[in-house]
């Protein structure tokens, strides 16, 4: 109490000043509707910035909540999207390759988990036995190759991903058919290597490397990434660096693919070796 009185005496010629000031005020607004009109309208211009200004803070901290309710509508109509696309995604599309003949299938799969930066990295997927997934089939998205399956559950796939030291695929240039085997070093996520290429192969910066479909798995001339000009020589052959085509860390949809005669090629191949 002794503080504010100290104050108001320190302080009292102002304060006199600022009271006679507002009676004079009141007593030029009442005294003439001009003046009356003057204050009536600032009155409501400070009113409605102010009313502006609390609107703008209000909806503000409504952010959080409206963007909870957007999350759950979104949600609403994803799971009212996949139920009226369930049936159509449920069934392999089936196609032929016209370099080799052989039939191929095709399933629509969304990845739910996905690594890049171990040696052995894996990629798993929302398709699993009772979409007609099975072990063995390839993985590929519109970019280019991405893995093999190796494991199925009855509403998932795992596939080993393409950047896996474990993982080997044959290969082949686009512009002169050598091939060559493709294998990961465990390094950059976005470099593969091609080795077994003769020393005699003319290669350019640039040029494109696909599936040869040597393989069951893929279908022959599926991208699978560019030489980068770099290149190790040994022995006989050369070992080339690809810049891969797919972004491993942007995967979202992938197609798993099926060869319809692999069972038959198999068996068939395995009698010859066992012959």
């Amino acid at each position: 109490m002794r503080s504010l009185l100290n104050f108001l005496l320190r302080n009292k010629t102002l304060i006199l000043f600022l009271l006679m000031e507002g009676v004079a005020l009141f007593m030029l607004s009442s005294s003439h509707n001009y003046h009356q009109t003057v204050v009536s309208n600032s009155a409501r211009s400070i009113s409605g910035i102010l009313t502006e200004r609390l609107e703008i803070g209000r909806s503000y901290f409504m952010l959080k909540r409206i963007n909870r309710e957007l999350v759950q509508e979104n949600i609403a109509l994803r799971k009212r999207l996949e139920y009226l696309t369930a049936e159509e995604e449920s069934s392999f599309i089936t196609l032929t390759d016209t370099v080799t003949g052989t039939g191929y299938s095709y399933l629509d799969a969304r990845v739910v988990n996905n690594s890049i930066n171990r040696q052995k990295n894996f990629i798993t997927v929302n398709k699993g036995r009772r979409d007609g997934v099975t072990s063995g089939m390839g993985v590929a998205c519109s970019q280019g190759v991405l893995g093999i399956v190796v494991g199925v559950s009855q509403n998932y796939s795992v596939a080993m991903s393409l950047l896996n030291i474990d993982f080997h695929l044959s290969a082949s240039m686009a512009n002169n058919d050598y091939f060559g085997s493709l294998s990961w070093d465990g390094k950059k996520y976005r470099y593969a290597q091609l080795s077994e290429i003769p020393h005699h192969v003319t290669v350019e910066q640039g040029d494109t490397i696909v599936t040869s479909g040597y393989s069951a798995i893929f279908p022959a001339g599926l991208m699978i990434g560019r030489l980068t000009g770099d290149q190790k020589k040994g022995g006989d052959f050369i070992t080339l660096t690809i810049e891969l085509s797919p972004d491993f860390k942007r995967l979202t949809n992938v197609h798993i693919i099926g060869n319809l005669y692999r069972n038959e090629r198999d068996r068939l191949e395995e009698e010859a070796v066992n012959e």
